[in-house]
């Protein structure tokens, strides 16, 4: 995924205000803002890009943060005239230090390893430093001294507000002595501080710049005070406001939009590039590439000639901060966003294997999601069948055997892949079990004008990753394909693992049945069936699905022998189809929401103990944990627990009969007697309803309606999808096994939930094959699935792959057929 060319592949958002500063190590990005709400660092995790915590204590704006060399510390300096250092690990403020004087803002820091100290420069043109390993620093100060900022003509970028309140905390505090302050270093604020190797010369260099716009070179030694060594003058024109080092030559951002260049063994100005409209506000060095960031709002790489190689335009407003880690380049906006670009680890957005080797299932679906797999629209049959191909070609390219299936005239293929275990007998038993995956590559439309992102683009913003079939099913799918992929690769692979994957799903998996039936050799020495496609009850903690509704769909249309009529002339002259309409649909459901149709409760299942104690933990979470739930769910607002628990098995185990719509011929206006009438009604049925039986029921019921209303019109009743009930073993060994591979991901039982709504397959795959099925939803319940802006959180979907891992590999010991049995 992460290789988007000119289009960066996740946004985070620092919702309060411009993102001044950006600093990273391996795992953890920190931003830094202006200040108005509170002044936190905030902490974001790389692996899944959602925020891990606030940092507070500054009282103004952050305007720069730098890690040291190994990433355990954290500097960050502020508005507020201090400079804060904080455990990366524990995220625990350790020292809050302060100058003797009044330096007004610190603009940046710099820490040398090698001294173990610190520079800032300040507002008031000091360089000042602190070495932590000096004994005399050791008396902690006053915790009240507070410097008045003051209000100077600043570039924008670094203006914020200071308001806030220091919160209360345990940490040493330290004051930096006169000895250790360089008074006036420049005519100017100190802006940046970089600090780096010049050629032929030992030891760090300081490299300052200024509001003045020269740069001066520092020699630093242990325990003495930085020596003023030289002067880059860099012109009167503008600022110095960024430096950065690459291959003995020093790169100046500067106001205006110029980047100046300095040859460090002839310390001469060799080129100033016209580089960007507006301040350069930003520079880093990655790979053999310089990057610049500027108020115009662009990001630009550099290549060693120090020519342009692309440039990125995704803020809206002056790019303000950049920082590097891993492959990503991340820049940072005063529209309060967080922008991560693919770089590589050369540097190069190039397209390459090795750049992609390491986040190939997020590529992959990047790529998947970008064909709009739509069923049941004849425009989008050659998408679909792209997207089967597509599929197809990343088993092959992942070691799986694997074809397409023929559907039925006119329709999607179906998927089949295969991945084979690394033996044909595991631990004494005859043969390794067999575990065949379902799922669907379909999607239903989207409107593109209603979603906040492309729907056939993936999208990655603030931990989640946006597209049209991210969470229903094609990520879920790529999950279990890459789970099996690796424990292949790595040699755990004790099970054979075969896909289903169908393309008419959303559409009534038109042609699945018969499909299968056509190539029943591959999958009917089945023993598990598994599948992910459904979500969590709610957000926080992981569920396990045991059962689905069924769902009976029909049409019921009435007819009359007549033309669409004017109802001033034939009204009450004629029987009016809409009419008898809506006297049938009035004998469908009671008045408690019950179905009127005879026959229709006679077969429900009966509720055991054990059933009922699953819904006990449900309902105690969604009472004690409501934010966590679905934040639309009304279910658990003015009710008891057990009215909340008799609420949730009329939605789960309890059938339903539902008027979806009513339509009618003719122009619709209000003086036509429409010719015909028409509306869709579906029943969902559970344990132990029979279809046919239902079915049966309904429709004598609808005519026997219909017969005593003594029309001239005719019904008809047409029964278009039908899709039988689930229901799994909680305590089947198939089931225990995915149970305890949720915990170990998660560390948190799941919580067993039915679902409302169905899945057409997987009953008659489980009747067909003989096989138990296991349903284990990846996604959360706000994933959006067939609604605007779908979605799934990136840490679901990685820690989803992990749970089918675990789940495959448990299934090792669990026996098929005894080896003895078998001779």
């Amino acid at each position: 995924m992460h290789v988007m060319g000119s289009q960066c592949f996740h946004t985070l958002t620092q919702e309060e205000d411009s993102v001044l500063s950006l600093a990273a190590t391996e795992n953890l990005l920190f931003s830094g803002g202006q200040g108005i709400h509170g002044s936190d660092i905030h902490v974001w995790d790389l692996e899944h890009f959602h925020l891990k915590a606030n940092l507070k204590g500054h009282l103004g704006s952050i305007l720069s943060l730098t890690t040291r060399d190994d990433g355990k510390w954290l500097f960050s300096s502020s508005g507020d005239g201090t400079v804060r250092v904080w455990d990366t690990e524990t995220f625990r403020c350790l020292y809050h230090i302060h100058s003797s004087q009044d330096v007004g803002d610190i603009f940046s820091i710099a820490y040398s390893s090698a001294l173990n100290t610190m520079y800032i420069g300040c507002q008031n043109t000091s360089i000042q430093w602190f070495d932590f390993s000096d004994s005399t620093h050791s008396a902690p100060q006053s915790p009240n001294i507070t410097h008045t900022l003051r209000n100077h003509n600043t570039p924008i970028f670094f203006s914020g507000s200071t308001k806030s309140n220091v919160p209360g905390e345990q940490v040493t505090r330290y004051s930096i002595p006169d000895t250790c302050i360089h008074q006036n270093s420049h005519f100017g604020y100190v802006y940046c501080l970089l600090l780096g190797k010049v050629p032929n010369v030992e030891g760090e260099i300081l490299f300052s710049g200024s509001g003045e716009g020269d740069i001066k070179l520092w020699k630093l030694q242990k325990g003495k005070p930085i020596e003023m060594w030289r002067t880059l003058k860099a012109g009167v024109d503008a600022s110095t406001l960024t430096l950065a080092l690459h291959d003995g030559f020093l790169f100046a951002g500067s106001q205006g939009g110029n980047i100046k260049i300095f040859d460090l063994e002839t310390f001469q100005l060799i080129r100033s590039l016209i580089a960007h409209e507006d301040d350069v506000l930003a520079l880093v060095v990655r790979g053999s590439q310089v990057y610049s960031a500027s108020a115009d709002g662009v990001v630009k790489q550099w290549n060693r000639s120090f020519e342009p190689l692309q440039s990125w335009q995704d803020h809206k407003g002056s790019v303000l901060s950049l920082t590097s880690t891993r492959d990503y380049l991340i820049s940072g906006g005063s529209d309060k966003l967080i922008k991560l670009w693919s770089i590589g680890k050369g540097g190069s957005n190039v397209e390459t294997a090795e750049t992609i080797g390491e986040d190939v299932m997020l590529y992959a679906l990047e790529k998947w999601i970008a064909m709009s797999t739509v069923s049941g629209v004849p425009s989008q049959l050659e998408e679909c069948r792209r997207g089967a191909k597509f599929l197809k070609a990343v088993f092959q390219q992942l070691g799986a055997e694997a074809r397409l299936i023929p559907g039925a005239p006119g329709h999607n293929p179906l998927v089949f892949g295969q991945f084979t275990a690394r033996s044909s007998k595991v631990e004494g038993h005859a043969r390794p079990l067999n575990v065949l995956v379902y799922g669907h590559y379909d999607v239903i439309a989207a409107d593109s004008k209603k979603w906040d992102h492309p729907p056939f683009r993936l999208t990655g913003k603030d931990g989640y990753l946006y597209g049209r079939g991210a969470s229903d099913n094609k990520g879920p799918i790529l999950a279990c394909i890459f789970a099996a992929s690796e424990l292949q690769e790595e040699q755990q692979l004790d099970v054979n693992v075969k896909f289903l994957i169908e393309g008419e799903e959303e559409n009534g998996s038109v042609g699945f049945f018969q499909a299968v039936e056509q190539n029943i050799k591959l999958f009917q020495d089945a023993d598990v069936i598994l599948l992910s496609n459904s979500y969590w009850l709610g957000e926080d903690i992981p569920c396990l699905t045991y059962g689905l509704r069924g769902v009976i769909h029909s049409t019921l249309t009435i007819n009359s022998k007549n033309v669409d009529l004017h109802s001033g002339v034939d009204g009450g002259a004629v029987s009016e189809p809409l009419i008898d309409m809506v006297k049938v649909l009035s004998e469908l459901v009671n008045p408690d929401r019950t179905a009127k149709i005879p026959g229709f409760y006679d077969r429900i299942r009966a509720l055991t103990p054990h059933e009922d104690a699953l819904y006990d933990p449900i309902v105690e979470d969604m009472f004690n944990n409501p934010s966590g739930q679905r934040h639309w769910d009304p279910l658990a607002t003015g009710v008891t627990k057990e009215e909340l628990k008799q609420k949730l098995m009329a939605r789960w185990r309890n059938p339903s009969i539902t008027i979806h719509q009513v339509d009618v011929s003719g122009p619709k206006n209000r003086t036509v007697i429409p010719r015909s009438a028409k509306a869709s009604v579906s029943m969902r049925i559970v344990p132990d309803q029979e279809v046919a039986e239902i079915t049966k029921s309904f429709e004598e019921h609808v005519r026997e309606v219909f017969k005593q209303l003594d029309t001239e019109n005719e019904i008809e009743i047409d029964i278009r999808v039908v899709a039988d009930w689930w229901l799994g073993d909680t305590e089947d060994r198939f089931f225990k096994a995915a149970e305890s591979a949720i915990e170990a991901e998660w560390g948190h039982k799941p919580l067993f939930i039915r679902e409302g709504g169905s899945v057409p397959a997987i009953r008659w795959l489980e009747k067909r094959l003989q096989a138990a099925a296991v349903h284990i939803p990846m996604g959360q319940s706000s994933d959006q699935a067939h609604l605007n802006n779908e979605r799934i959180r990136l840490r679901n979907l990685n820690s989803g792959k992990r749970v089918i891992k675990t789940f495959l590999k448990k299934l090792r010991s669990l026996e098929t057929a005894p080896a003895e049995q078998q001779a």
